[in-house]
């Protein structure tokens, strides 16, 4: 038997959107590829000397610095390193920050995976240096919405509520938090192409979108609204509560206000309808078949284009009229014009490229190129120990054991590594591989995956078609 390929993979914590990015791959490079995976935070970098991979696994390179710190190391070692990018969605106009937090403006990474043409074609273009690594495989996150089966809205109210609540109303957080803290005031601000007024605009924004889902909150006491906060609010040097839109809502009966204690596509599962200032997850709801409401008490202002998939209300008033029509005729009718349809089907298409639960084989098959060049070409790596980097991964597990949040939120340093002590051993993601083994085992037997991957007419231009 050949000897198994060992795979790191590292990700920014033990559950969410990067984790959720790897696991199909993961079972795919299982399956088929003859790997076997260790996983990893990306702050345990010491991870790399211990396990010596064969190829290294991340969600993007550009996303934090430590992302960009392993792509480097993989670089310098001489380390076989495939990567994803979690914020797919960019804009193509000059605004986005495609570098990210790589410093160097180098990637680093034998291909450089984008989730549409729209954006690969933007990349080719500003980086022509490289566009022979630009490659298109959809955005994987999404395969979940067509593969996995997720939360009943009976088991959501039996864990939240009781059962006196029968409709239920998602609101997903836009990330009006980042005002009250340094750094995201600076992402803002980037965002915003350097216009302080923009940050008094956006505060007023958050007051407003507040003040319409309090009112629709007091005005429709049977009904729960779930609340989820926006992940980026969360910085990891953040110690104080979020001020955001919904923060001050958390107090009423029929709300339930979340951080990080549900996957957001439970959450879409369990809602009636789906509801936001500006968010990807309207797409996310669309391939679960769910109705999108867009809260902007201003239309004009510089936003994606998601917009023009849903409707939009300005006022309590208004939303108040869609939430009744919904729930007397099951659907809000402006959503379901053929312009409205053909819109979406063209929105997901520039987005995430493909909806169809494949992007994961169309990324594993660069993957699978990835490692396959570094067999041919018989290349050496080099895992040079680093002291930090063990100073780091020993001080994890002497302190991980005695972990207790209350007190290590009060202990300097600490403070702003909980997240490291809450996810180290991974025991999450090992408990979501398993809830999904069976969920991606169903799929390949359906689209015959197995035999189309035994005859080669698995390729990414098969899937394109």
């Amino acid at each position: 038997m050949n000897k198994k390929i060992k795979v790191l993979c590292f990700t920014d914590f033990a559950v969410g959107r990067d984790v959720e990015m790897m696991l199909p791959i993961r079972y795919f490079a299982e399956r088929f590829l003859n790997c076997e995976f260790h996983h990893a935070l990306n702050i345990d970098i010491h991870q790399i000397y211990r396990i010596k991979p064969d190829i290294i696994l991340q969600a993007n390179t550009i996303g934090s610095n430590l992302y960009f710190q392993i792509s480097k190391i993989a670089h310098k070692q001489n380390i076989p390193l495939f990567a994803l990018i979690s914020e797919g969605n960019f804009r193509t106009d000059g605004s986005f920050d495609y570098w990210g937090f790589n410093r160097d403006k180098k990637f680093y990474q034998d291909f450089v995976c984008c989730w549409s043409e729209r954006t690969a074609e933007f990349l080719r273009k500003e980086v022509p240096e490289v566009k022979d690594k630009i490659v298109v495989t959809g955005g994987v996150g999404f395969d979940r919405y067509t593969i996995y089966e997720f939360m009943k809205k009976e088991e959501f109210l039996r864990k939240y509520s009781g059962t006196q609540f029968k409709k239920v109303i998602g609101y997903a957080g836009w990330a009006f938090g980042k005002l009250d803290h340094k750094r995201g005031r600076d992402e803002l601000l980037m965002w915003a192409k350097g216009d302080e007024s923009k940050l008094i605009w956006i505060e007023d924004q958050r007051k407003k979108v507040r003040d319409i889902l309090e009112q629709a909150i007091i005005k429709n006491p049977s009904t729960l609204f779930i609340l989820k906060q926006h992940p980026q609010e969360n910085a990891p040097e953040r110690t104080e509560p979020v001020k955001n839109e919904m923060s001050e809502l958390a107090h009423y009966n029929n709300v339930v206000y979340l951080c990080e204690e549900e996957s957001i596509h439970d959450l879409i599962s369990v809602s009636d309808i789906w509801t936001c200032f500006e968010s990807t997850t309207a797409l996310e709801s669309w391939l679960m078949d769910k109705q999108t409401i867009f809260i902007n008490p201003e239309v004009e202002f510089n936003r994606d284009p998601l917009y023009k998939g849903s409707t939009i209300v300005q006022d309590y008033n208004s939303f108040q009229k869609l939430i009744d029509e919904f729930y007397s005729t099951g659907k809000i009718e402006g959503s379901y014009s053929t312009e409205k349809d053909l819109t979406r089907k063209k929105l997901i298409e520039d987005i995430i490229g493909f909806g169809d639960g494949m992007n994961h084989i169309r990324a594993a098959n660069y993957f699978q190129n990835t490692i396959n060049q570094s067999l041919i070409t018989n290349h050496q790596s080099r895992y040079n120990f680093h002291f930090w980097h063990w100073l780091v991964y020993v001080l994890i597990r002497i302190a991980g054991p005695f972990y207790n949040r209350a007190v290590y939120s009060k202990l300097w340093k600490f403070k702003k590594h909980l997240w490291v002590f809450e996810n180290y051993k991974m025991e999450k993601l090992h408990k979501l591989y398993e809830k999904y083994i069976p969920f991606l085992g169903r799929f390949y037997k359906e689209n015959n995956i197995d035999e189309r991957f035994n005859n080669r007419s698995l390729s990414n231009d098969s899937l394109s078609l």
